[in-house]
């Protein structure tokens, strides 16, 4: 019994030589295991945690819409899924990509925006026609969204400040975010496009950034 026993151990030692050798090179390597791998892990995890809060962003933005009895927004379910989808297999375009956002109630869009920013896009605020055309002449963008109806009747509207865009020679694309939008009339003249609903705007910013990056 004793040297069966010895026998099945002495069978097992190169199996128990190689888990050695294998923690030996572990340990030895622990550094560089620590530094280049585990960090691709938490990465991948952190834009696991990240893209739920796109979605949190995105639902709070259709609520908001949904919601409200001047903006007529109506957003299918399966519409967001795909257009999250879609967000989801092209998140390297977003990654830098600069925006600017005009709109002269800024309230009305914070959860875009945080959805956009969640998204690792860099987005820049301006009120006014004025201080858009002052960002465009010092920063470079890749797409700018804007309004079209202002309070101020003194500050320009979305479509004049589209005309005076293109008269200074820009060329991004710019696409126009609306509280009420009818399909039937299309988009302005020179505009990218123009939506009142949030997963229709991530498709244009998308298409835009597929053109611009």
């Amino acid at each position: 019994m004793t040297e069966s026993l010895c026998l099945e151990l002495i069978k097992q030692i190169p199996s128990l030589l190689w888990f050695v050798l294998v923690l030996i090179l572990v340990l030895l390597n622990y550094r560089r295991i620590h530094d280049n791998i585990l960090p691709n892990l938490s990465s991948f995890k952190a834009l696991g945690v990240e893209f739920e809060f796109v979605t949190n962003s995105i639902d709070a933005a259709i609520d908001l819409g949904e919601k409200s009895k001047k903006w007529h927004v109506d957003v299918p379910g399966k519409d967001k899924e795909l257009v999250l989808k879609r967000a989801r297999q092209h998140l390297s375009l977003f990654n830098n990509a600069r925006i600017l956002w005009l709109d002269d109630r800024p309230e009305n869009n914070r959860n875009e925006r945080r959805m956009f920013r969640q998204l690792r896009a860099v987005v820049e605020l301006a009120t006014s026609t004025k201080e858009a055309l002052e960002k465009l002449t010092i920063d470079i963008y890749d797409v700018v969204i804007s309004d079209i109806g202002r309070d101020r009747k003194s500050d320009p509207n979305g479509i004049q400040f589209l005309e005076a865009f293109y008269k200074s020679d820009q060329t991004k694309p710019v696409i126009f975010y609306v509280g009420n939008f009818d399909p039937d009339q299309g988009a302005p003249k020179y505009a990218f496009g123009i939506t009142n609903r949030p997963d229709q705007l991530l498709h244009l910013v998308l298409d835009a950034l597929e053109r611009t990056r």
